[in-house]
């Protein structure tokens, strides 16, 4: 479970973005830096170092109920997604497009435009106005198309609906179609030892479940030669070059062994969600997310507020909220995710996400309904 973040005076409603760190995993972070060697050495403090990775690997594998010697530590989720996404594109049976979602993480549309601009090909998929594809267009285009790899976010970073990947897969394999999935959002939330039977890469992050910041990992199916992206060592099974993060690896591992806590908590925060939702919407506000998201997102609009207005002021009162994804933000450009589900720009820019998690609590709920409404009130008079 995540401890408190270390100002105990403020109010976090911002885990989509990045979780406290979990019980435990300082110290885990901490032994291992205090280990000298080079996992790639072949002295003792090189062997040293390699068993603290190769532990990690199994723990941080069995997450995704997938073979340690599958996964790939990564510097985080974004290169996951470009490593997992763009190595499958360039080994890929078909010769069709790539498939993307507009409502995707910037990181994983990235290396889609990527992908296109040497000449793979991309296509985008539509979505609905939950922003889950639009499944019968989808079918219809794996069909046709025969693309190279379909990429998919299981959970979505801002409005938290949730892809039946499944069913997205099954039409995919009869295509000859690779799939490509971003679980980062849904690790610790979701139970994911599924998606290793369905689907040909997968990416997690450590600091969405209270491990360190810089160290995420990609899983891929057995079978396709995945090169890396650069030049260098053979660590990772030469998939990914460079000396290992021990410390970051230790600690991510250390993350991983409370994802069993985190998703035994889940009933009890999508039970908060419901309450801030019901709160929200008593508030004026028009929903984005949909109830039947995922456990822990909530996504509001307050018509003619700007939402950077309000994480302004809820910061101000002690609150930690966003306006959606942590790499966007301060950007003045309108979130892509909402206007693929339809929205206008300026409706876009009127979102306000909150993230709730293990440490939150239904007087903090309350707290945040009782401080909003003064804060949309001088938002409206001065936005």
């Amino acid at each position: 479970m995540s401890a408190t973040p270390q100002n105990s005076t403020r109010i976090y409603f911002d885990y989509n973005a990045t979780s406290p760190l979990a019980d435990g995993v300082a110290a885990a972070i901490g032994d291992a830096l205090c280990e000298p060697g080079n996992p790639s050495s072949l002295h003792r403090e090189g062997r040293r170092a390699q068993s603290l990775v190769d532990a990690a690997r199994e723990t941080v594998a069995a997450t995704l109920e997938a073979g340690a010697l599958d996964l790939i530590f990564t510097s985080g989720g974004t290169e996951a997604n470009h490593l997992g996404l763009l190595g499958l594109a360039r080994v890929a049976k078909n010769d069709g497009p790539v498939l993307i979602a507009p409502t995707v993480h910037p990181s994983l549309w990235a290396a889609g435009q990527r992908a296109g601009a040497e000449g793979l090909g991309v296509a985008t998929l539509a979505v609905g106005a939950d922003g889950t594809l639009d499944m019968a267009a989808a079918e219809e285009i794996i069909a046709t198309a025969k693309p190279r790899v379909l990429a998919l976010s299981l959970a979505n970073h801002e409005l938290g609906c949730v892809e039946d990947v499944e069913a997205v897969a099954t039409w995919c394999r009869a295509a000859g179609c690779l799939v490509f999935c971003d679980a980062i959002q849904g690790l610790g939330r979701l139970e994911l030892g599924s998606l290793v039977k369905v689907v040909d890469g997968i990416s997690i992050s450590a600091h969405k479940i209270g491990g360190p910041k810089g160290i995420g990992a990609l899983w891929l199916r057995p079978g396709p030669a995945v090169e890396s992206l650069i030049g260098g060592g053979g660590q990772e099974s030469g998939r990914r070059p460079g000396t290992q993060a021990v410390a970051l690896i230790a600690g991510f591992a250390a993350a991983c062994e409370g994802v069993a806590d985190r998703l035994a908590d889940a009933p009890r925060q999508d039970a908060l969600r419901g309450t801030l939702t019901d709160g929200l919407i008593g508030l004026g506000a028009v929903m984005n997310s949909s109830p039947r998201g995922l456990c822990n997102t909530v996504n509001a609009r307050f018509p003619g507020v700007p939402g950077e207005l309000l994480v302004t002021g809820l910061d101000l009162a002690g609150i930690a909220a966003s306006t959606g994804a942590a790499c966007s933000s301060g950007t003045v450009e309108p979130s892509s995710v909402l206007l693929g589900i339809g929205l206008t720009a300026d409706e876009a820019m009127e979102a306000l996400r909150l993230s709730i998690g293990p440490g939150t609590t239904a007087a903090e709920v309350q707290s945040l309904l009782d401080i909003l409404p003064p804060i949309l009130e001088r938002a409206r008079r001065f936005g």
